[in-house]
């Protein structure tokens, strides 16, 4: 895979464009142009020998954002979300299955919108330019600025702000993975690109065996930036019964913490450290 780590190569001069001057004001640009623009592209996630490759289609068509990611590794299926609501659809033969899924974000819809705050726990350095996917980009690397998150380089268009690539970065600062367009059009998205693409198919909805919601559980004493994002009690592989899923998150870096009952604690609370309760 050495060609999806050079696609990114700085570039002393690349296409003469300025820099950003005010780079928290780049990260809210790059923020919101990957739910403003209307663009269609192939992208690749890679961490460690895991490589998966998937299409993405946005639109945002008076007033109302559509997307939809077809992931072309592995069994086919897609995601298509209208504003806050996501779908998910698993062909199975001629039938598709269709359950509705939890909000979450896809590449590149991946910072916080604004993203100003994430400068208060990272630091912003200037990398320059790249090419990522044949566009001129501007680089970024956040720096975390304690032990609780890792750090990321961002690559995103220079005309634009749509992030191009995202490299996630261990405690020495080098790529672990990666998200990065291989061909983006920014631009435009035809409507027919959020069909399901499954119409041959007879639709079969499944119920989610996951419930979103308030839990009895709470953590105390949170990083600085941290927040809850998420609360569910969710079926997992291999378990009878519902595990407590928490989820939170500074914007960029996530943390899951599940809980489940250990069967030989009258009280699991009295086992667990003082920040839990």
């Amino acid at each position: 895979m050495i060609w999806l780590w050079l696609a990114a190569m700085p570039l002393a001069n690349a296409a003469g464009s300025a820099y950003p001057g005010d780079l928290v004001a780049w990260l809210n640009q790059v923020a919101a142009a990957a739910e403003k623009l209307n663009y269609t592209g192939t992208f690749v996630y890679q961490h460690g020998s895991t490589v998966e490759v998937s299409k993405v289609s946005h639109r945002v068509d008076n007033g109302v954002e559509m997307s939809k990611i077809d992931v072309l590794s592995g069994p086919p299926h897609a995601y298509v979300s209208v504003n806050d609501e996501v779908v998910c659809y698993i062909p199975d033969g001629d039938r598709v299955k269709v359950e509705k899924r939890h909000r979450h974000k896809f590449f590149p819809a991946l910072l916080p919108v604004p993203a100003s705050a994430l400068a208060e726990q990272y630091t912003l350095k200037p990398l320059g330019h790249a090419k990522v996917a044949g566009h001129d980009c501007v680089g970024v690397m956040l720096v975390p600025k304690d032990e609780y998150r890792y750090g990321y380089i961002l690559w995103a268009d220079a005309a634009t702000g749509l992030l191009m690539k995202a490299q996630p970065l261990d405690a020495d600062s080098k790529p672990t993975g990666q998200f990065a367009f291989t061909q983006v059009s920014i631009g435009g998205a035809p409507r027919e690109a959020f069909s399901s693409g499954f119409d041959d198919k007879k639709t079969v909805q499944v119920a989610s065996e996951d419930t979103y919601g308030l839990t009895d559980w709470r953590v105390k004493q949170l990083p600085a930036g941290f927040a809850k994002v998420m609360e569910a009690r969710r079926m997992l592989p291999g378990k009878k019964t519902p595990v407590v899923q928490l989820v939170y998150s500074d914007g960029l870096a996530t943390v899951s913490l599940f809980i489940e009952p250990y069967a030989n604690l009258v009280n699991p609370c009295a086992a667990c450290p003082p920040a839990v309760c």
